[in-house]
């Protein structure tokens, strides 16, 4: 990927072809061997680290005037720090493996960037200029010989956005995840939109039903009249659309039952969304105390005939491991309990979406992306109160 990147991108290409020694890795472009003085006036080498911004995997204009880098505080040949440009030496993990120690801030006069030449050119200067004033001989443009590696990505296309949020170390949290979606109906075809943008190794997609018209008025995006007629399965039709992001999605056109649900016990998380009581007893009773945690989606809607308005609420419950005995308490698992409007099927694309993303923050906070001081098990909204509720928190 880095290799190909480089590639497509002319600014990126001719840097090269001068003789710069040129990286990708994961959203950031890396600038080796860059000649710098240290406060000892001794003349070393460095790494220039920026953020990518890339259009179709191609690099575009950078997004701003900043830069990292990787080496003792640069320093004038006089070994006077180069203030005008460090922002701070404070040490950044900005991934595993790439740590940087400094942090510089070097604008244009009366404009921006234009592209990665410019940007990577002006910095080089900056440095090497005063390495070259104690050694002439030393430069930037090293033709260093060009590694043959292959980007270790499961997206079909670089994560920037990572990277340039500056929270590519806590991404790394959903790193080879194995992940299910059993039921890929309204909120279940959201958990995957939003599971989809993360790094996890596998998404495995459970669902029987075809991909019907009122389907359509509950998924992401739009379905094209076109796709509907081709009468496709639901885990088709998302495997065909969200495979072209991610690398590792397995569609799987069949309904959870007791001859395949121990599948189920292979994953990290599962995402139950279905809105039938017996299954979703099913997969509790296998999987509750196991190491596969299980986030259980629900909706209950209803018209309020004399208003003509609608009242519905959302539920989340998540069971691990070592925190699941409210699965009784909090979760439909009888045949009365299921006689709510969920199963009248009355969805709403909006709530279909704020419940997979509750459920997607919940199963975030699980893998440690988020901080959480609740550990909240059981998590609910309420339209007419508008309201959220944690409870069911893990002592």
């Amino acid at each position: 990927m880095s290799h190909q990147l480089i590639s497509r991108s002319p600014h990126l290409l001719s840097l090269r072809n001068e003789g710069y020694n040129l990286d990708t890795k994961e959203g950031y472009l890396l600038v080796r061997d860059i000649p710098y003085v240290n406060a000892e006036r001794q003349v070393c080498k460095g790494v220039l680290v920026m953020a990518l911004n890339l259009v179709a995997d191609v690099a575009g204009k950078p997004s701003d005037h900043t830069a990292h880098f990787i080496g003792d505080r640069p320093c004038s040949s006089q070994g006077r720090p180069l203030e005008e440009i460090i922002n701070n030496s404070n040490p950044n993990t900005l991934l595993p493996g790439l740590v940087v120690n400094h942090y510089f801030s070097a604008k244009l006069r009366g404009s921006d960037y234009a592209d990665y030449y410019q940007k990577v050119s002006i910095y080089v200067s900056m440095l090497a200029g005063q390495a070259q004033a104690i050694d002439p001989s030393v430069t930037a443009k090293t033709f260093a010989p060009i590694r043959s590696e292959t980007e270790d990505t499961v997206f079909a296309y670089t994560d920037t956005a990572s990277p340039r949020a500056g929270i590519a170390m806590p991404t790394q949290n959903f790193k080879g995840l194995k992940i299910a979606i059993v039921g890929l109906g309204g909120t279940g075809a959201y958990i995957l939109d939003q599971v989809a943008k993360t790094p996890v190794a596998e998404i495995h997609l459970y669902d029987g039903d075809l991909l019907q018209q009122h389907n359509a008025f509950r998924y992401p995006g739009a379905v094209p009249f076109a796709t509907l007629e081709r009468g496709l399965k639901k885990v088709e039709y998302l495997y065909e659309v969200y495979s072209q992001m991610h690398r590792g999605i397995t569609q799987h056109p069949l309904m959870i039952t007791a001859e395949n649900v121990g599948e189920l016990r292979q994953f990290d998380y599962v995402f139950l969304c279905v809105d039938n009581t017996p299954a979703r007893a099913l997969v509790v009773r296998e999987l509750n105390g196991t190491c596969t945690s299980l986030l259980d989606v629900g909706m209950g809607v209803h018209l309020v005939n004399d208003t003509h308005q609608v009242w519905g609420t959302c539920r989340v419950t998540a069971l691990t491991l070592t925190h699941h005995d409210h699965a009784a308490r909090t979760m439909p698992l009888t045949e009365n309990d299921a006689e709510d409007a969920y199963r009248s099927n009355i969805q709403i694309a909006d709530l279909n979406a704020l419940n997979a993303v509750l459920a997607v923050g919940m199963w975030k906070r699980l893998c440690g992306f988020y901080v959480d001081q609740c550990k909240a098990g059981h998590v609910t909204y309420s339209t007419n109160l508008n309201e959220m509720g944690n409870s069911e928190g893990e002592s």
